[in-house]
């Protein structure tokens, strides 16, 4: 019996671990969505300004507003740039959160299954305990009965 309490205590253990492994993945997740926003953000907004630069080239731009609109770009696509950085590395650390999370969530079903087996174990060695008492009784009351 004392084994079966350790064991649960392990348990509760393990899938405390799990859930937190699960939260800090679930919170990984949110980051690199947020990132994945952010770079198409970039992206479209840089889409937006080259459609205009391009409206206003063909309107006539002067030498200042021309060279502008091209640093301007160029700071776009370093913001892209870095942007698509920070989402690779935000990949990641979630992937590296899910298979730490995969790895306890395995942990805790492995150890589950132990404890239903322990429990399972332990359920028959009480029924054949109890059987044989039962049979002794019964064998004691028929020797009884033929004294």
């Amino acid at each position: 019996m004392k084994r079966q309490k350790s064991l649960h205590t392990v348990s509760r253990i393990t899938h405390d671990s799990e859930r937190n492994a699960a939260r800090e993945m679930g919170h990984c997740r949110a980051e690199m969505d947020q990132q994945a926003h952010r770079l198409d953000e970039l992206e479209y907004y840089r889409q937006q300004y080259q459609q205009q630069f391009h409206v206003a080239s063909k309107q006539g731009l002067g030498a200042v507003q021309l060279q502008e609109y091209q640093v301007f770009l160029a700071r776009l696509d370093t913001a892209i740039s870095e942007q698509r950085q920070v989402l690779a590395a935000s990949r990641r650390a979630y992937e590296e959160k899910q298979e730490q999370w995969l790895g306890l969530r395995g942990n805790a079903k492995a150890l589950d299954k132990v404890i239903s087996r322990r429990e399972l174990q332990l359920s028959a060695e009480q029924n054949r305990r109890e059987q044989a008492e039962a049979d002794e009784h019964a064998s004691q009351s028929v020797f009884r009965k033929s004294l």
